[in-house]
């Protein structure tokens, strides 16, 4: 009952990118198993809104991004970190707003382990972990990079 009652006080946009970002991780689960990074990158970098929109507010960010995770969490497709930086960069992207996908490594003794995350102007808005520090950065990716 309490999860219903935090749905319906939920803004229209608020409910608007909870209802993308469950239709939109499956989808981009899926595109990356069938065709990659690189390619479902290239995708939804093409879908992107044109125009920049000015600097949104940190707080509206970070509200788009509690919805993106609370889909992947609550939803039927339990996303992981990539899945859910892909579909928060490009729902920001559809709104103008420009963000950086960034991806990176963590070594520790004989396991790698790799992470995803967004950043809005250097702050962390999906991804956060405590060991993030640790991670070493390989790629970087936003809407303004063109496509090779």
């Amino acid at each position: 009952m309490a999860d219903l009652k935090k749905l319906f006080a939920l803004s229209p946009t608020e409910y608007l990118v909870l209802l993308t970002a469950l239709l939109f991780l499956p989808l981009v689960g899926l595109l990356l198993k069938r065709k990659g990074f690189r390619r479902t990158e290239k995708f939804f970098a093409g879908l992107r809104r044109s125009e920049r929109s000015p600097p949104a507010p940190l707080e509206t960010v970070q509200s788009i991004a509690r919805m993106v995770s609370i889909a992947a969490v609550r939803g039927p497709y339990a996303a992981q970190c990539l899945v859910q930086a892909i579909t928060l960069w490009w729902i920001l992207g559809l709104m103008g707003i420009v963000s950086t996908v960034r991806l990176g490594l963590y070594k520790h003794g004989d396991n790698v382990e790799a992470h995803a995350w967004v950043l809005y102007d250097d702050v962390t808005v999906i991804g956060e972990i405590d060991a993030l520090n640790d991670y070493t950065p390989l790629l970087d990716v936003n809407m303004e990079r063109e496509s090779p």
